[in-house]
């Protein structure tokens, strides 16, 4: 099914009703990328209750917010809780991974946005809700 549009486009700004875009997948992480504008990429990431994304870097700098449910974010040997109402920032070409305690829905704020997605991975196949030009 593909995700819904915004229900508000207008020149000056976009409105995203998070609930209604917020899909699950039972066999992987659903990923919906809401906008990309160049200045950041935005993400919409949604797992199920023991769901990971492993092994992640970017050349971006990725403020996350969890938004539902409970997550972790792991960092080297490091581990952060993350519940809804938590944000997190993971500086650029930092190796991380998101591990789901709960089901959960978090949102990712790639700045600058990412020149390129990986022809495989969680974005790869994934084409943005809303492109806009600097």
């Amino acid at each position: 099914m593909m995700p819904q549009q915004p229900i508000s486009a207008g020149s000056h700004a976009i409105i995203f009703d998070l609930k209604a875009l917020t899909q699950f997948d039972d066999t992987r992480p659903k990923a919906t990328i809401l906008a990309e504008t160049g200045a950041a990429q935005v993400v919409l990431l949604a797992m199920r209750a023991g769901q990971a994304v492993q092994d992640v870097e970017t050349p971006s700098q990725i403020i996350v917010q969890c938004l539902r449910g409970r997550s972790t974010l792991r960092i080297a040997d490091s581990v952060h809780a993350l519940r809804a109402g938590l944000v997190g920032l993971v500086e650029a070409n930092t190796p991380h991974a998101f591990v789901a305690s709960t089901d959960c829905v978090l949102l990712l704020t790639l700045t600058p946005s990412p020149e390129h997605r990986p022809a495989h991975g969680l974005l790869a196949d994934v084409a943005p809700l809303v492109v806009r030009e600097e």
